[in-house]
């Protein structure tokens, strides 16, 4: 038998340890049903406990009359004072009886097992011919040869007091039942939502990265969590999806360089003389070499920028300055295919780190003379808000338009123009740390043509 309740109680711990909406919900009940208790309690303290103090108080009261009346008259006048009708309206009742045994008073009894005043006890009586017992409640005290009795008839009272507390237990165990309603709601709203969650969990451990938790757009707590959990999702998958273009990048960026190396390193061991051509291929590995570990360096460069995320050394600057100085290195480079810059910039301060904001500036002048033809023209404006620079070049298809910025991205499939494919990744990863968002579109939205990208800049604090 020991052994059943051993297993029920650890069976009942393990349940109430393991399911924590039962939890929830039980308490909810809980603390409903303590409000409605500290409710009653605070009704019947306010309401029937001070009738029946009152009651007591009144009582005390005469008895405290009748010992001063005592000390004024004669101890055989005692009986006349039970003719005073000062208390009768009140229900208070007084009965002497003395020493011989004589009784006298409304009552044709005098209980000997009553308290002395001022404590209080109630008994039953029968008053007068009724067969009918009535509840009163007294306390008797001695004086002059006499034991007084007084007593009030509080039977009413105690029959309201035993009604609601007859009341406030069928009270209490409604409201708990009741109290479950609202508490199973909750569960039932906290389970589905918990249940979405755990589906869309399930989905993603399948390797299933595109699944989202529904909204309802309510904008409630659990709307809220849903939203917060999806831009997880969106972060994560958008991780999961440049982790796997960087390795196809790397893949196609690495192979052919490699595969150089290879050829090179085969015709120099055929080489049976040092001439012209063998140290021209010994100088094209070294550059194989060489840009291999560029690419490499940028790569830890940029894995480096976005582990910072520590911003004391920012310091507050005018990022009209910083463009001016990126445009003037930029433009000695966009006139060898004879393209113009245009600058349309006024005063803005903001705070960041100059050598960074100057790289995202001149890497987005790069990427415009590498991938505009001759005679383009590339436009910068700068606003309290926004910062755009745009060509008339062919510009990104819709899309490859948030592509571009993950590492060692192309658009250039063949790999035919210069560069690692890692200029814009450095943009995004500077414009991140700047806390700016970045927008990728069409300069010519007609002709869907043309390159422009937009950083909106951080609100100035305070």
């Amino acid at each position: 038998m020991s052994n059943l309740l051993t297993q029920g109680k650890a069976l009942l711990t393990s349940t109430w340890r393991r399911h924590s909406l039962w939890r929830l919900s039980l308490s909810v009940a809980v603390m409903l049903w303590l409000a409605v208790a500290v409710a009653l309690f605070t009704i019947y303290q306010l309401s029937i406990q001070p009738l029946i103090q009152s009651r007591q108080q009144i009582l005390l009261q005469h008895a405290q009359h009748l010992q001063s009346a005592s000390e004024t008259n004669a101890s055989s006048a005692l009986p006349e004072i039970l003719d005073d009708t000062l208390y009768d309206p009140q229900g208070i009742l007084t009965v002497l009886r003395s020493n011989a045994g004589e009784i006298y008073g409304s009552l044709n009894q005098f209980p000997s097992t009553l308290p002395l005043c001022p404590e209080l006890k109630p008994f039953p009586v029968v008053r007068g011919n009724s067969a009918n017992l009535s509840l009163l409640e007294g306390c008797q005290f001695e004086m002059d040869g006499y034991s007084v009795l007084v007593a009030t008839d509080s039977e009413y009272l105690w029959q309201v007091r035993e009604n609601f507390e007859n009341a406030a237990i069928v009270v209490l165990i409604c409201t708990f039942f009741i109290a479950l309603i609202p508490s199973w709601i909750v569960r039932r709203k906290m389970k589905s939502q918990l249940s979405g969650i755990h589906s869309v969990v399930s989905q993603i451990e399948q390797g299933r990265f595109d699944s989202r938790i529904q909204t309802n757009n309510s904008h409630d707590e659990w709307d809220n969590i849903a939203h917060y959990i999806n831009a997880m999702l969106d972060e994560i998958e958008s991780s999961i999806t440049q982790i796997q273009g960087v390795t196809d990048a790397i893949a196609h960026d690495l192979r052919t360089p490699l595969t150089r190396i290879k050829n090179r390193i085969s015709i120099l061991e055929n080489a049976t003389e040092n001439t012209q051509q063998t140290n021209d291929q010994i100088a094209q590995i070294q550059q194989d070499f060489d840009d291999l570990l560029q690419t490499f360096n940028a790569m830890l460069e940029l894995s480096k920028l976005e582990n910072i995320g520590d911003k004391t050394q920012f310091v507050d600057l005018d990022l009209s300055r910083i463009i001016q100085d990126a445009a003037e290195l930029a433009e000695a480079q966009l006139e060898e295919k004879q393209q113009t810059l245009s600058i349309d910039v006024s005063p803005v301060t903001m705070r960041g780190e100059p050598s960074l904001l100057f790289r995202l500036i001149y890497n987005l002048l790069d990427n415009a003379y590498k991938y505009c033809p001759e005679h383009a023209k590339v436009k910068i404006q700068l606003s309290q808000n926004t910062l755009i620079i745009e060509d008339n070049g062919p510009g990104v298809p819709k899309n490859q338009q948030q592509k571009i910025m993950q590492r060692l991205y192309r658009a250039d499939k063949s790999r035919n123009t210069p560069g690692h494919g890692l200029g814009l990744a450095l943009v995004a990863v500077v414009a991140k740390l700047h806390d700016m968002s970045i927008d990728v579109g069409f300069s010519q939205l007609e002709q869907e043509t043309g390159f422009k990208i937009t950083l909106h800049l951080p609100k100035p604090k305070g």
